[in-house]
């Protein structure tokens, strides 16, 4: 199902590599796939950060017509720098798509130009407030956000994505969390994507 994701990944020169012994498993429901790769990846050498990305596709990942398309989580376990200023987010988040799309479309779409895309960050207040003994992760920040871009293995138009990005800090690391989809906020693949984040927050918090 995720050959073209896949290889064109591969082709691009990311090295491909098993969860690091020391990373929190991120666990999805049955039929998900993933995979996890090094930061930069190929596809975006410029990016600053550095460490690992772990992923995890919903089971309708490379399908348009499916409720589920171009959906997934991912987080990046990140060397303590740079600092995840809202800035460097939003900097790094479209240096990875940009490269991504030019990657995969390999020229065969000249009239594409991802310097065009775009993405919109608002800054969250969390309404919950943490028990005194409660281990909350450093410096921890949430956003939504719309990427605008154009997706190119499926279908090749221009798409949204709405983004959920929640970053932190623990034991001098960093860490982004980021669930993805095109679907509305107030769909099911949502209340999936928040799942697999909340059980990976709980494991990392232990």
């Amino acid at each position: 199902m995720f050959r073209l994701f896949a290889v064109s990944l591969l082709m691009s020169g990311i090295l491909w590599a098993a969860d690091e012994p020391d990373s929190v498993k991120l666990v999805a429901p049955e039929g998900w796939t993933g995979e996890t790769i090094e930061l930069p990846p190929g596809f975006a050498p410029d990016m600053k950060l550095k460490g690992s990305e772990h992923i995890r596709f919903a089971p309708g990942m490379m399908k348009p017509a499916s409720e589920t398309f171009f959906s997934y989580a991912l987080v990046f376990e990140l060397h303590p720098k740079p600092e995840l200023t809202e800035e460097v987010v939003k900097e790094e988040f479209l240096k990875y798509y940009r490269g991504l799309c030019k990657t995969v479309l390999n020229g065969k779409r000249p009239d594409i130009d991802p310097s065009e895309f775009t993405l919109e960050l608002q800054r969250v207040k969390s309404d919950t407030r943490p028990s005194p003994d409660e281990n909350v992760p450093e410096m921890q920040m949430l956003y939504t956000g719309k990427l605008d871009w154009v997706e190119p293995f499926a279908t090749k138009k221009r798409q949204t994505l709405n983004l959920d990005i929640r970053t932190w800090k623990r034991n001098e690391r960093s860490y982004i969390f980021t669930c993805v989809s095109p679907q509305a906020p107030d769909m099911a693949i949502w209340k999936q994507l928040h799942a697999i984040r909340d059980d990976y927050l709980k494991k990392q918090a232990k």
